[in-house]
């Protein structure tokens, strides 16, 4: 049986599809966070679950970095990466010296400076292009640590442009309102809002 969908079927159709694939991807995003508190709790000692509350953003984040590492030194153990992660949230994400200073140490011990240098230089590269998109999209977010509350954007960036794509009348409204309802008001509903929004409407031009 042939079946025949209307425009707006069509792209309701499509809305619902790039909705999933974004919500699996925050819900991947999560489940990467605890996987890391939990094994930084487990293998080092140190508790981050001060920070759950910005899990899906500290993993949009870390996660890429972390996949760097993999590719980069494929030497290294789960424990290693688990820990040169850790320092990696650490740096970018808390103001506690004490708790950094602690993870260094252990960074030291097991000779990997070198390995957290290149791991740092990549971190650093990932925020700035990541600020200079956000910049350009010229809606105020007057500091660096504001602008990192939004870096959960970052991997689900290729359905935002998919989204926007052939689609110019497609109301991203359902969407955006998934996505605010799954990372929750911490990160400011009405200026991730306009972000999403924002970000959809630069990939149709």
């Amino acid at each position: 049986m042939k079946i025949i969908l209307t425009e707006s079927q069509y792209k309701n159709l499509i809305l619902e599809n790039l909705g999933r694939e974004t919500i699996n991807k925050l819900k991947s995003l999560q489940e990467f966070f605890d996987n890391v508190s939990s094994e930084s709790k487990k293998q080092i000692g140190l508790d981050l679950g001060f920070l759950a509350t910005w899990g899906v953003t500290i993993a949009g984040f870390v996660r890429p970095i972390s996949e760097f590492m993999k590719g980069e030194f494929p030497e290294l153990t789960s424990t290693e990466i688990i820990l040169l992660s850790t320092g990696v949230i650490l740096t970018y994400f808390t103001t506690n010296k004490d708790k950094l200073r602690k993870v260094l140490d252990l960074i030291k011990e097991k000779n990997l400076i070198f390995e957290f240098d290149i791991v740092l230089e990549k971190a650093d590269k990932l925020k700035n292009v990541f600020f200079a998109f956000i910049d350009s999209l010229a809606i105020p977010i007057s500091k660096i640590s504001n602008m990192l509350a939004y870096t959960f954007i970052i991997p689900i960036i290729p359905e935002l442009y998919e989204m926007a794509q052939g689609n110019e009348s497609m109301d991203v409204s359902e969407m955006v309102g998934r996505v605010l309802g799954f990372v929750g008001i911490t990160y400011g509903g009405n200026l991730t809002k306009r972000l999403l929004n924002e970000i959809v409407r630069r990939f149709k031009s």
